[in-house]
């Protein structure tokens, strides 16, 4: 075998725990910075699953500063800004956030008008809007709210969490407006919220991704609107023993206890 060819062997093998050791010693900030897009969307869905969203931030904004116009990335900029929202304090803060959500879901639609990614964040996103400034003083960011979910929920291609999240966000907004009477809403243009819809989307959404909080502790909400108080106990009684999957679940499980104190 000719001496160069050996010379490049050694060097490869030498090069190879080298190279193991500096992957291992390189930085969270490092590691972000030569992961893909793909590689990162992936983490920064597992890191919220595991309800760290500081990490989870710090991995998707380096996506984001690598590739800014990536639709994968520009949807969970959208899904992360309505999470960081809704830790903040400040009111002010927390307006800008959400209108941010809302920018980066207009951007992910532009980017990919046929991926249902855009419309699911960019409807969580106007969500938190209006019940920020009062859902019956926004109708118009209601309405888009209804349109983007059902949007979603009509091009139904990233999967049965992404549909469920769709789900949720129609059924809250019908319950939302339910719990004012009709002929309340009819004047300001709400009159099509519904508690058989909100029902209906809600009970899909657990049917998607059973024992998730956040759709329990909406069901339960919507079947102590419809009277059905023993079942609305039920499914909040439950709701104690569930796995944490999502940033505010603490919370939610707060609000379980409160709801049951509230029908029993």
């Amino acid at each position: 075998m000719p001496r160069y060819i050996i010379t490049v062997l050694l060097l490869l093998l030498a090069g190879a725990p080298f190279h193991t050791s500096m992957r291992a010693s390189m930085t969270p900030s490092m590691r972000t910075s030569a992961m893909t897009s793909s590689e990162a969307c992936t983490q920064f869905d597992n890191l919220i699953e595991q309800r760290n969203v500081v990490e989870a931030q710090k991995v998707l904004q380096g996506a984001f500063q690598s590739t800014p116009k990536d639709y994968n990335v520009l949807f969970r900029m959208a899904r992360l800004h309505v999470l960081l929202g809704d830790r903040e304090t400040s009111e002010a803060k927390q307006e800008a956030l959400y209108k941010q959500a809302v920018q980066y879901g207009d951007q992910a639609i532009a980017i990919n008008p046929k991926g249902m990614g855009g419309y699911v964040y960019r409807a969580a996103a106007n969500g938190k809007v209006a019940l920020f400034k009062g859902v019956f003083s926004v109708s118009d960011v209601v309405a888009k709210v209804r349109d983007d979910a059902t949007k979603a929920i009509s091009l139904n291609n990233e999967g049965s969490q992404r549909l469920a999240a769709a789900e949720y966000i129609l059924g809250r907004t019908h319950l939302a407006l339910a719990y004012k009477p009709k002929l309340v809403r009819l004047p300001l243009g709400l009159g099509w919220g519904s508690i058989d819809e909100a029902y209906a989307h809600l009970k899909r959404a657990r049917s998607l991704r059973p024992g998730f909080i956040m759709f329990e502790l909406e069901f339960a909400r919507c079947l102590a609107e419809m009277d059905e108080t023993a079942e609305a106990l039920k499914v909040a009684k439950s709701i104690s023993a569930m796995k944490l999957q999502e940033p505010g679940d603490e919370k939610r499980k707060d609000e379980a206890r409160q709801l049951i104190q509230d029908l029993e």
